[in-house]
C-alpha cells in the first residue's frame, strides 16, 4: 500500500451502505477536490463513525488517504478513518461555490462517459439529463433482474465481535431507476443514492403507505428535482465496470452556465 498523505475534499454523495465480511457494513463516498478532481474514498464505516466525524453532502472534510491498490479505477482511494475531520459544514457552502466544484466534472453525455471507461478506466462523472426527459420509475424488488436485486439489497446483519453491533437498516423493498436521455440517448439507470432509500422509508412513515410514499416520490424526483438544475452523479461497479449507475442527485439554484470554476473556495 501506497503511502498515506492527508487531503481536503467536498462531499458530494454517500452511497447506501454495501455488507462487508471484513468492516460489517461501509460507505462508498464521492467527492471533488479543491483542483475539481473526483474521489471515491472507502472503505468508510459510516455509522461508526464518531458523532463529529459524521460528515453530511457538501461538508469540507480532510483525511488521510492513499490511492488503492486492489481498486484499478483511478478514482478510488483508501483512507485512515480515524483521521478525518470535518473543516466545514456544507450548510456554508453556497449554492455557487458547491457548483464552481462539480462543473469541470461534468461529461458531455454518458454515452461519452461510458467511452471514457473503456480507454482510460474513467469510472465517476457528472452528467445533465435533457431538458424534459426525466421519469422516475420504482419496481418492486421481488420482481427486479436479478442483477437489480444485488445492487438493491444493501445490508445484511453480520454483528461485530468488538464493537456495539449496529442496528439493521430498514430492507429495501423497491429498484428505484431515473429514466432520461442525455446528448439524444435513451437511459434507463438505477439509483444508489442514500438520500433517495432514506426518502421513501420517510415518506412511508410520514404518508403511512407504500403507495403515497410512492406517489410524493415522483412528485418529487420527476416533477420538482428537473426544474433545479438536475444532475446525475454517475459512478460504476468495481465488479462490473462497464456498468454506470445514478449514485448522486444533484440540484442547485445556482446559474451553472454562469458558474466560475476557478474562483477561490476557501
Amino acid at each position: 500500500m501506497g503511502q498515506f498523505e492527508k487531503r481536503r475534499a467536498c462531499i458530494l454523495v454517500k452511497a447506501y451502505p454495501q455488507p462487508s465480511q471484513q468492516y460489517e457494513e461501509t460507505v462508498c463516498v464521492a467527492a471533488v477536490t479543491e483542483d475539481h478532481h473526483l474521489l471515491r474514498l472507502y472503505p468508510i464505516r459510516f455509522r461508526h463513525l464518531a458523532a463529529n466525524q459524521r460528515f453530511g453532502r457538501f461538508d469540507w472534510i480532510e483525511v488521510e488517504m492513499t490511492r488503492a491498490t486492489d481498486d484499478p479505477r483511478p478514482e478510488s482511494f483508501r483512507i485512515k478513518e480515524d483521521t478525518l475531520q470535518i473543516l466545514m459544514a456544507g450548510e456554508k457552502v453556497s449554492p455557487e461555490e458547491r457548483v464552481r466544484l462539480w462543473k469541470p466534472c461534468i461529461a458531455r453525455s454518458l454515452t461519452v462517459l461510458e467511452d471514457e471507461q473503456r480507454t482510460t478506466q474513467r469510472s465517476l462523472g457528472i452528467i445533465r439529463p435533457d431538458d424534459g426527459t426525466v421519469r422516475f420509475k420504482f419496481q418492486q424488488l421481488d420482481g427486479a433482474s436479478e442483477d437489480d436485486q444485488d445492487t438493491a439489497r444493501s445490508v445484511y446483519v453480520q454483528q461485530s465481535l468488538i464493537e456495539e453491533p449496529l442496528k439493521p437498516l430498514p430492507k429495501p423493498e423497491y429498484v428505484f431507476r431515473y429514466q432520461f436521455s442525455c446528448g439524444g440517448t435513451q437511459h434507463t439507470m438505477q439509483l444508489h443514492d442514500w438520500e433517495v432509500e432514506t426518502t421513501y422509508h420517510k415518506y412511508k412513515w410520514s404518508y403511512g403507505s407504500p403507495e403515497k410514499a410512492l406517489d410524493k416520490m415522483v412528485e418529487y424526483y420527476e416533477r420538482r428535482a428537473p426544474a433545479m438544475n438536475l444532475h446525475l452523479i454517475m459512478g460504476n461497479m468495481h465488479k462490473r465496470p462497464w456498468q454506470f449507475i445514478v449514485i448522486g442527485v444533484l440540484r442547485t439554484t445556482a446559474d451553472i452556465d454562469r458558474a466560475d470554476a476557478q474562483q477561490q473556495l476557501l
